[in-house]
Formats: structure tokens, sequence, C-alpha cells
């Protein structure tokens, strides 16, 4: 009778401690995802802080214009020269055009637009590199002995090279398959500035259509756009200079007209409007226009951008996005030099970029790229002499994700600088530590199961072969 009342309380104990150990494992799971959501929830408030920080809005339109900055990009075995562009190969790569030894300075040109320093002879040094996109490392570097004051770079979507030079007063194509040093294209008379069709002044920008035509920027000094055919044949042009320095009239008061540039320094194409769009510098606003005829289309600026501008990319997401940089303002109220992010329909803008500490921060930005998708942004600065990365923050599941990647540069984890969470960390984390914690719950409930006490009646699959007949 007494063995039987104590079998009866071994079985009680082991339902017992069975239903205890399963009780407990789903409290410790229950426990662990609220700590993760608690954790994400604390990245996602310390990752709106620094994007406040960051120059960036805490309002609801700024959500989907998050951007981080990779201040551990590009890895850099030398000392730039003034980055004046920035554009991606077909590859998705980071191609740059800087200007090594050669300073723009104010004795660099005469009155006539004339370059001063050409008997130094060109650059010497690569002026054109290649950057992964991912590591940061220099994949390809060429250029030298080529160029005087580069200035602009395009690629177009057959991997041919664009680039322009103020001191030469020309523009180049170059398809890197056939040569490194001989271009297949030059327009433009070499150290001539003119104003006929035959000749451009200081030209900062390209950009090409799907079928071969492209624009030429026409500069600093006439205030024009150039449309051309494939094989560099003029097909139409428009625009007057109205840069207070250069032009040869007066303006009437008020604002300034449409299709007058006072330096027209960068070109955007907008495919699905069959547009034209131009970073009107010193004016401070971006004019578009009608591919196909040059005729104006609409114009943008903001109070929060200021009186200049200095580049603008299109991007086709969110109903069509314009992506600007200013620069340095020379009014009264003056704005901060970040980049800002325009949307088309409303005119507004929705977001803005720029590093988040002193040491990298903005002083002359010159150009930016942008991925198709927004994904990336990357600006090239003329002083101090680099070019910059920023990668677009998403929302997911409460948690700040740095967007589309497993790298391992990403947000701030508990206000560390060193330690930081990915999308890959937090899955691979969770994972982990919910293996760990059901493999500790599962060998406590072996120990359990299975420990016999000295005066517990043993389990019938303990019992030895020999005592099976007695039973």
């Amino acid at each position: 009778m007494v063995s039987l009342d104590k079998k009866m309380i071994s079985e009680r104990r082991f339902k017992f401690a069975k239903t205890f150990l399963k009780l407990l494992l789903c409290v410790s799971l229950v426990c662990f995802i609220h700590a993760i959501d608690a954790r994400a929830d604390n990245i996602s408030r310390d990752a709106a802080s620094s994007a406040s920080n960051n120059g960036t809005a805490s309002n609801s339109r700024f959500d989907h214009h998050e951007y981080a900055y990779v201040s551990s990009w590009p890895i850099v075995d030398r000392k730039l020269g003034s980055v004046s562009a920035v554009d991606f190969d077909c590859t998705g790569n980071v191609v740059i055009f800087h200007r090594a030894s050669h300073v723009w300075s104010l004795g660099s040109f005469d009155t006539e637009n004339r370059f001063q320093n050409a008997t130094e002879g060109p650059i010497a040094q690569h002026t054109v590199l290649t950057f992964s996109s991912v590591t940061g490392q220099i994949i390809r570097e060429w250029g030298e002995n080529l160029f005087y004051m580069p200035h602009g770079l395009a690629i177009d979507h057959e991997d041919n090279y664009w680039l322009t030079d103020v001191a030469l007063h020309q523009v180049f194509k170059f398809d890197l398959k056939h040569s490194l040093s001989e271009p297949v294209l030059v327009l433009g008379q070499r150290f001539e500035p003119g104003h006929d069709m035959e000749h451009f002044c200081k030209p900062t920008s390209v950009a090409v259509l799907k079928n071969g035509d492209f624009f030429v920027a026409d500069g600093y000094c006439n205030g024009r756009i150039i449309k051309y055919s494939p094989d560099g044949q003029p097909l139409l042009m428009w625009g007057r200079n109205s840069f207070i320095l250069t032009r040869t009239f007066e303006l009437p008061q008020g604002p300034v007209p449409e299709s007058f540039f006072a330096i027209p320094h960068a070109l955007t194409l907008v495919p699905d409007r069959g547009l034209l769009c131009v970073a009107d510098r010193e004016q401070g606003r971006v004019q578009c226009f009608h591919t196909a005829n040059g005729t104006y289309h609409s114009q943008y600026s903001s109070p929060d951008i200021g009186g200049r501008l200095f580049s603008v990319k299109y991007v086709a997401t969110n109903g069509g996005l314009l992506y600007i940089i200013n620069g340095p303002q020379f009014t009264i109220d003056v704005k901060p030099v970040q980049g800002f992010i325009l949307e088309m329909q409303t005119g507004r803008v929705v977001g803005s970029f720029q590093p988040n500490n002193l040491l990298h921060a903005f002083a002359n930005p010159h150009e930016l790229a942008v991925t198709r998708d927004g994904a990336e942004v990357y600006v090239a600065e003329l002083n101090p002499q680099m070019v910059h990365k920023f990668r677009r923050i998403v929302k997911v599941s409460n948690a700040l994700l740095l967007q589309e990647t497993f790298s391992t540069e990403a947000l701030p984890m508990f206000g560390t600088g060193n330690r930081v969470l990915t999308a890959s960390s937090i899955g691979i984390f969770s994972i982990v530590s919910t293996l760990l914690v059901t493999s500790l719950l599962v060998i406590l409930m072996a120990r359990v199961i299975c420990f016999r006490p000295g005066n517990s009646i043993p389990r019938m699959d303990e019992l030895p072969l020999r005592n099976m007949g007695e039973a």
C-alpha cells in the first residue's frame, strides 16, 4: 500500500513537473518576443532621433525619406582632389570625376574665360575612379594626362562615359571597351571659349536619351542647353544667360522668366514624363523642359533650399521625386547646406539628408547620384575633397532597418558607437536566442523526468529484465 502511494505521488509530481515546464517555456518565449519588440522600439526611437539630428524632420511626410550616413564608405588610399561629379556605371558601381592636384581659383581664367594654366599640362593622376558600391574599394582608375579642370560626368545606358572639362571648353565621350585614352567623340574647341554652335564656354553637364540623342548644359558663360544627335550634330538650342556676373543685359524687376539660366549646372532626365530638368544654380530653382522640342514645362524651388542649388536627380518612385543638393548661401537668411527631396506633383520638400557629424558635414557639395529606387544617395564634394554615401532607412515590423542590405553598416545599438544591428543580425540573434532558451528548458525537463530519488518507485521501462517475470 505504501509502495502504491509512493508511486501515485511520483506520478503526480511528474505530471506537475511537465505542466510547470510547459508553462515556463511559454512564459519564457513570450518574454523573449517582448524583449525583442522592446529592443526594436528602442532602436526606432534612437534612429528617429538620429534622423532628426541629421536634418530630417519628424513630420510623417518624411517617414519614407529618411537616410543614414555611411561614414565607412569609401576606402580611399590616396588624397583626392575636388570631386566634381559622381554617377553609376551599368553594373551599379560608383564612379567619381575629381581634379587631383588642380584647383579652380580666381586666377584660373581671364576675363575672356580663357584658362591661364594650360602650360602646366594636364592632370597627371587618374581623374576617374570607380568604387564598389558595397565595399568602397577602388576597382578601376583611369583618366590621367587627359583633363585640366574636370567638371561633369554622365554614364549612359550603354556604359559610355561623358565628361566635361571647363578649362578645355570641351565635351568628351569615352567607350572604355574601345580605349581609356582616346575618346570616340569630342565636341568644342580645345581651350577656346565661344558662343556659336562649334564652341562651348565652360560646359557643365550631359544627359543622354535612350535613342542616343544627348543634351549639353553650356554652362558658366552661355546659359543655354543644346540638344545633339547621337553623332554630335546640333538639333536644338534654348536658354539665355542671366547670371549677374556674366550677362550683358539688365533683367526686368520681378521673378526671372523661364528659360533664363544663371549657370545651368546639372541635368537630369524624367523619362516617364518626357522632360529634361536643369539645376539653375544661382537662381535656386530647377527648370524642366520637354525633351522633344525644348519648350518650358515647369519649375521647382523652395525657401527651405535657398537661393542656390548645385544639382538635381530624378527618381520615379512615389509619383516622381527630385533629389536636390544646395550649396553655401550668400544671403542674410542663410540656409543649411544639405540635400533635399522634393515631390514633383506638389512641389513640397518631403525629405532631407546630410552627414550626422561635424567631421563630415557638407561645405561645398557639387553633384549627386541616386539609385533608381532611391535606396542610396552619393554626393560629390569640392572641399573637403570627398564623396559621401547615404542609405535609406525603412520601417519594418517596428524596427528601422537599412534598405535592402545585410552589411555591418547599420543603426547604433543601445547608443554605443561600435555595436550595430542589421536585418541579418536581428534574425540571427532571434533564432540563436530561441534555440538556446528551448534547449535549456528541454535539458531541465529531461533532468526532472529522469531523476529518480532513492525512495521512489522505478518506472516500468527502468526495471531490470530479470524482474519482468516477477511483476
